[in-house]
């Protein structure tokens, strides 16, 4: 939605392009720490 928002907001065509890239890193780390949660969550759920 940040990225949809960002194309329909933003004017210039330079800034769109490095928001772009700096929002889909951070949605690459985000998924990341999820996948990390759901394995700490799975062992606190294995052990206890």
């Amino acid at each position: 939605m940040s990225i949809e928002r960002l194309f329909a907001t933003e004017p210039d065509a330079k800034e769109v392009i490095k928001k772009r890239e700096i929002y889909q890193v951070m949605e690459i780390v985000t998924d990341k720490c999820e996948d990390a949660s759901n394995v700490i969550e799975s062992i606190i759920i294995k052990y206890a």
